[in-house]
């Protein structure tokens, strides 16, 4: 710092000659630090310098112009150096008079960040003979003043810089063009600044490092010119992605460009609603933006703008990955010439035709990603089967077959390894494994991995996956099976396995299950977005699946060949009228979705062979049909008013359906009761009536439903009683009748109900209380706005001491509700407890210590409780515990250390905890803790904690939006999977990872709090030395 800026920053007397130091508040996130001599280059070189660094996008430190009013021009030399990131020490012929640069390259040299050179006028050299260079009147001063020690000091210093590769200027090497030399430092700083990070990668990369090598030799040897351009063109899942995540994150660790960004295109192909347009293009522009420029999202501002600077930023490379369109590439890249000579652009793509297009702006080299060979067919495929890559002897010649079979694709050899895993026994290896190499082998040479994978399905196993794509996409797994059997009952179709069919569909990994939606119906059958994709779209052109929406016509495809159409679906076109011609000649219709159409004609001519006909929101205008359908299994007359009071009030309608196993009038308001005839359904299984609020009774020969198992009666507020013939259902499993307000009793006899096995209800009256126990045979029990009283009456009534099979009990929203029941320590059996909104609840009774078979229990928003009881170490099987927005909880017991099998802990909301006991050390089964939103983590003593426990080995540290601290092992869980509670609903962190960081991964050392100054927050953060455990207090201090 020079003369002028100290005396007008700091009281006292200086002297000439002060270099300038990068020291400022240390709130500011500094780059870069210039020490330098004021004098000597102050007004020309270094004023450069600093309009320069801040062009590219960095942030340095310059005496006056970064000196914060009100505060002290100097503190410690060692917070200053903790604030910048790069070092630069501009030398210049009267540098060794000031005392401040010596002492200032002192701390540089000692910090170990990077110190650049710059030897402005003076050789390297010099600094090492300073007995009789420029420096040995300047050294001669200091050793009449300063110790022996402290020009040692200075001296090894310089001695030290001078072994560093720098930036010599010489006046005649740069003919007095300072510019140059100010271009070349700032490139030099850029290569050290430089924050691209790994894009994530899979561990096991088979058959990639061969085509990498070949792509970064042609970049760098047969590609010139000032741009190049390297395009991936190939089929989806040969692996063009990951190709280019490995080219990319080879650049990243060798550092050739001075900037780098990954811009995925299609960022998340699993959601259902796809990004297009404007706002496609903007995400991808802020991204590019943050990476290149390190330019937060709130301060971008005119993208134009900052990308006709981006040359200043030096050689760049720009990965556009899954590109589809060439306007996705112009809204991104503005103009190629603006990019710096020796910058990249590398693009992947399904289509060699938009490559093609982009190609004509640069040098362009096109990679076509082949399949992998045999060798690494075989190895990707080994790992995928067998999981560490080792193929029992037995197996070794059947999994070559299969693995041949994929043809070299990827995602074929993942997909059907996959599917296999796990399946070693001699029955296996018998049936299994020769099944799925036949399939394969039928058509290894197809290119198309997705229309590949469904060619290589059977006819039954076609048929089944055009079903899911076009109909069955979201429904329960067991409604969509019964359908399919009648199909096999009557062999009108084909369909003669539809268990073994859907099996072989989820083995190769071509649906899943999602049970996120509840277990019960066997799940929510779903599949990838883009395999939905294409099964409509082979669906559309065989003819046999029909898909209408607003963007499509499907009256040409019926037109073509409407005897061949199975399938379809209107529901999706909004309301519009339908002309009844579109269903005279569909003779082989199954299934038929005409939500909000308007049937314009006689809809008494469909199809004999409709088994499922979805119907909602019918308009109001029309009245439903009476249908002979004969073999209809499934009616949906969902979200209807007036239609279907009037279709329910028709005996003959119901007659037509004499084979309807599943009845759907959800949210039919107009409701008021049932046609007596309802009992001549004598198949019908489902009967799903929630939230008909106007629903006034049941008639009694509903008891006549003797297959009848599911019986869903919520939200029914008008429903006054159960007929009597309800306990004379013989097969009946789930009976639903929660928020039945206006219900005065029930069925003396429920007890009758043997088979019944989940029950939810509300606990209002003593008579709910009793037919809880009644029902010995529950295995799921879910009561509802239970208060004291309805503990009394559990308690009085013993409701639940003859519950031997209960495994799951959950009471839910239950705000009056101040105690337990006490015999809730007769469920030996139970598995699963669960208290949610039960606000007034206070504590836990000691008998929940009798559950010795609990595995998971979950207390959340019970805003009263106060302590867990001290038994709660009792329970010997517990592996998850969860607490979430419990505001009065104050502790935790010290027995929970006895909770030998706890895996998984996690606190949330819990404002008033007290630190946390010491016993939480003893934990040697957690895999996973998880604290947020409970106040100090801190003050909750986390670092008195953490290290004792096993997983502190193998852990990683990330940052939620509030106070949060996880730490877990990244073999049980990846921490971006982790869904945020904040008390009213989920907040998924996966697909915004600007809410999650990782702070550290690493196998040892301590944590310290630290203020995130992007974000304001304080996190926790993982260091490596005891005493940078440490908070530290920043003063200011005199300078040296």
């Amino acid at each position: 710092m020079d003369d002028q800026s100290l005396e007008l920053s700091r009281p006292g007397k200086r002297h000439r000659g002060q270099c300038s130091s990068s020291f400022a508040a240390t709130d500011v996130d500094y780059d870069v630090f210039l020490n330098h001599r004021g004098p000597d280059v102050k007004a020309g070189f270094i004023s450069h310098l600093d309009e320069a660094l801040r062009i590219a996008g960095l942030n340095p430190f310059l005496d006056k112009a970064s000196l914060r009013k009100g505060r002290p021009a100097f503190g410690s030399i060692n917070d200053a150096l903790n604030v910048a990131k790069i070092h630069v020490a501009v030398v210049s012929k009267g540098y060794a008079e000031s005392k401040y640069c010596l002492t200032e390259l002192v701390a540089m040299m000692r910090s170990g960040k990077p110190v650049i050179p710059v030897f402005y006028d003076v050789e390297p050299v010099d600094l090492r003979w300073m007995e009789n260079g420029p420096f040995k009147e300047a050294f001669e001063k200091h050793k009449l003043k300063r110790t022996p020690e402290q020009v040692e000091e200075w001296r090894d210093a310089l001695l030290k810089l001078a072994e560093i590769t720098g930036i010599c200027f010489r006046l005649s090497d740069y003919k007095g063009n300072e510019a140059e030399l100010k271009r070349e430092v700032v490139d030099v700083v850029l290569s050290f600044t430089c924050r691209d990070e790994l894009v994530p990668i899979e561990h096991h990369l088979v058959g990639v490092e061969e085509q990498m090598n070949a792509c970064i030799m042609a970049m760098e040897e047969f590609m010139s010119g000032p741009t190049r351009l390297l395009g991936f063109v190939g089929m989806g899942g040969i692996g063009k992605t990951t190709l280019a995540k490995a080219i990319y994150n080879h650049f990243v660790a060798c550092k050739k460009f001075q900037a780098m960004s990954f811009l995925q295109v299609n960022y998340n192909p699993l959601s259902s609603t796809e990004e297009v347009g404007s706002g496609l293009s903007k995400r991808l522009q802020k991204q590019l933006l943050m990476d290149i420029f390190h330019v937060p999202h709130k301060n971008q501002g005119s993208y134009k703008r900052w990308f006709d600077r981006i040359y200043g930023q030096g050689p760049v490379l720009v990965v556009l990955d899954d590109l589809r369109q060439k306007s996705e590439f112009d809204q991104v890249i503005l103009d190629m010439s603006l990019l710096a000579p020796g910058s990249c652009i590398i693009v992947t793509s399904r289509d060699r035709y938009v490559l093609n297009e982009i190609s004509g702006q640069c040098n362009f080299f096109l990679h076509e990603v082949k399949p992998l060979g045999s060798d690494d067919s075989q190895q990707l495929f080994n790992l995928h089967a067998f999981g560490n890559g080792e193929v029992p002897p037995k197996f070794k010649s059947v999994a070559n077959d299969v693995s041949k079979a994929c043809g070299g694709l990827p995602l074929a050899l993942k997909v059907v390894g996959s599917s296999l895993i796990g399946k070693k026994s001699d029955e296996d290896l018998e049936y299994i494994w020769p099944e799925a190499a036949d399939a394969l082998k039928e058509d290894a040479d197809v290119m198309d991995v997705l229309r590949w994978s469904y060619n290589c399905l059977s006819k039954q196993e076609k048929m089944m996956f055009l079903d899911i794509a076009c109909i069955f996409c979201g429904w329960w797994r067991d409604e969509a099976m019964e359908i399919w059997k009648s199909c096999k009952e009557s062999s009108c179709c084909g369909l003669r396995i539809p268990h073994k069919s859907l099996a072989k569909l989820i083995d190769k990994s071509l649906i899943f299950i999602d049970v996120t939606k509840g277990k019960q119906g066997g799940g929510v059958l779903a599949m990838h977005g883009l395999l939905q994709e294409l099964g409509r779209n082979v669906g559309m052109d065989d003819g046999s699946h029909v898909w209408i929406d607003r963007g499509t016509c499907g009256v040409e495809v019926i037109n073509q060949g409407p005897i061949k159409v199975r399938a379809l679906n209107l529901g999706n076109g909004g309301e519009h009228e339908v002309e009844f011609e579109y269903f005279t000649k569909m003779t082989n219709l199954h299934f038929l979705v005409l939500d909000g159409c308007f049937i314009n004609g006689d809809l008494t001519i469909i199809s004999k062979k409709l088994r499922s006909l979805r119907w909602r929101h019918m308009p109001m205008i029309q009245r439903p049909p009476v249908l002979n359908l004969t073999n209809l299994i499934s009616l949906d007359f969902s979200h209807n008013t007036k239609a279907a009071s009037l279709w329910a009030e028709s005996n003959p309608a119901l007659e037509g359906c004499p084979n309807l196993l599943n009845l759907n009038m959800w949210n039919c308001t107009s409701i008021i009761t049932l046609p007596d005839s309802i009992g001549r359904l004598s198949r019908l299984q489902l009967l799903d009536l929630d939230g008909c609020r106007n629903l006034q009774k049941l008639p009694s020969t509903i008891g006549q439903l003797t297959h009848l198992k599911k019986l869903r009666l919520q939200r029914c507020e008008s429903l006054e009683s159960l007929p009597d013939s309800i306990p004379a259902l013989p097969l009946l499993q789930e009976l639903l009748m929660y928020t039945c307000t206006s219900m005065s009793k029930v069925p003396e006899t429920m007890g009758l109900m043997t088979g019944l096995a989940e029950f939810e209800t509300d606990l209002a009256t003593e008579w709910h209380a009793v037919a809880v126990g009644q029902q010995h045979g529950l295995k799921e029990l879910t009561v509802r706005k239970c208060s004291d009283e309805g503990i009394t009456w559990l308690d009085r009534n013993s409701s639940l001491a003859h519950l031997h099979l209960l495994s799951y009990f959950q009471f839910y929203d239950c705000p009056a509700m101040s105690k337990l029941p006490h015999t809730i320590g007769l469920l030996t059996n139970l598995d699963w407890l669960d208290l949610w909104r039960c606000e007034n609840l206070r504590e836990l009774p000691n008998c929940i210590g009798q559950l010795k078979l609990l595995r998971i229990l979950a207390l959340r928003r019970c805003s009263s409780l106060e302590t867990l009881p001290d038994c709660l170490g009792a329970l010997t099987s517990l592996e998850y515990l969860r607490i979430a927005h419990c505001r009065s909880l104050t502790k935790l017991p010290e027995s929970i250390g006895h909770l030998s099998r706890l895996q998984s802990l996690t606190i949330k909301g819990c404002g008033e905890l007290q630190p946390l006991p010491e016993s939480l050390r003893q934990l040697s089964a957690l895999v996973w803790l998880g604290i947020l939103d409970c106040g100090s983590l801190e003050g909750l003593g986390v670092l008195r904690v953490l290290p004792g426990l096993r997983i502190w080995g193998c852990t990683s540290v990330t940052n939620l939006p509030g106070s949060c601290l996880i730490v877990l092992d990244r073999n049980y869980r990846d921490p971006s999977w982790y869904k945020y509670d904040d008390g009213n609903q989920y907040y998924s962190v996966r697909g915004d990872l600007t809410e999650m960081r990782v702070v550290e991964a690493n196998d040892c050392g301590f944590l310290r709090l630290v203020q995130d100054a992007e974000s304001g927050r304080s996190i926790l953060q993982r260091v490596h030395k005891v005493d940078c455990c440490k908070l530290v207090m920043l003063k200011d201090r005199e300078a040296i």
